[in-house]
């Protein structure tokens, strides 16, 4: 048979394909990193739990911190993350956490935050975790103690606009902050209990609930009977204000340094940190934005000092 007539096939590569790096959790990726809107800390594991079947007992309590036992270590865990372990593992034995009111026990700056944080940042592999927090704020100078709210609030607007446009329904870090009382997107206050039942909502599903669903008696949050909020004086526009301002400033987290502004010059003097409505209401008074006040009143170093 002569060569013309042989029939060519395709070579086959046999050579072993490269693997992609794997996570030991679903790499779930974080809702609205560098906008006003980003999702909270808790919002995020509630999301995580629900994507892998389990509630967000159940998530924390076995898949998260029981990994962290010294006698049964991930192998993707170095000597350096002893601390890590230790600290996972008081967790595990003190899960009442999981039921005690204050987001900031989840998402405010302290040690036991960065610790659950730094786990999720290696279980999921995915690193803007902290942004879902206000870890980076920890070396402003601004005074954040009881900034949070003790029960999840949210707004109705909100939750419904997302159930339309089939978006996963989740709740933003603005939401938790005490001084934001205003969604800064349908200009109307935000929500404390359930149009049906009269009942507040806690910030994990610990009860298998869905976000945007009433924990207790399983109704729709994203209904409201009064008409939408129309601005009445300067109250309203403060708390608009306000929270847009406080939006903005959780937009530009991830760019902005994270060091303190003790090594230069600020143009306002502060005895004490100020807390962070003091510093708005200065921002707010001069008319400016709220994230360039954050270098020009020395909350933060200068980027060009």
């Amino acid at each position: 048979m002569s060569v013309e007539y042989l029939e060519n096939y395709e070579s086959w590569q046999l050579d072993i394909p490269e693997l992609p790096k794997r996570s030991f959790l679903f790499s779930l990726k974080p809702i609205g990193l560098g906008t006003p809107a980003v999702e909270s800390f808790t919002s995020y594991l509630n999301r995580l739990a629900d994507i892998h079947g389990l509630s967000v007992t159940s998530l924390i309590r076995y898949q998260i911190t029981s990994l962290f036992k010294i006698s049964d270590q991930p192998f993707f865990l170095s000597l350096s993350d002893e601390m890590i372990r230790l600290a996972m593992r008081g967790l595990y034995s003190k899960s009442p956490l999981l039921d005690k009111q204050a987001f900031e026990s989840w998402l405010g700056k302290t040690q036991h935050v960065d610790t659950v944080v730094q786990v999720l940042k290696k279980l999921t592999d995915c690193p803007d975790i902290p942004y879902l927090t206000l870890l980076p704020m920890r070396e402003w100078y601004l005074n954040l103690s009881h900034i949070f709210c003790s029960e999840q609030r949210w707004c109705a607007g909100c939750y419904q606009d997302s159930k339309e446009a089939g978006l996963p329904i989740y709740n933003p870090l603005l939401w938790a902050l005490k001084p934001v009382t205003v969604c800064p997107y349908h200009q109307r206050y935000l929500q404390l209990n359930c149009l049906c039942c009269g009942g507040s909502q806690t910030f994990f599903n610990t009860k298998d609930k869905k976000t945007g669903y009433c924990r207790i008696c399983g109704a729709w949050l994203g209904r409201f009977v009064d008409p939408p909020v129309e601005p009445k004086g300067n109250q309203f526009d403060w708390d608009l204000w306000l929270a847009q301002a406080i939006g903005k400033i959780l937009a530009a987290m991830p760019q902005k340094t994270k060091l303190t502004a003790n090594n230069h010059k600020p143009i306002a003097v502060y005895k004490y940190k100020p807390s962070l409505t003091a510093f708005l209401r200065k921002c707010y008074k001069l008319k400016i934005n709220p994230v360039d006040g954050l270098e020009f009143l020395g909350i933060i170093r200068s980027t060009t000092s």
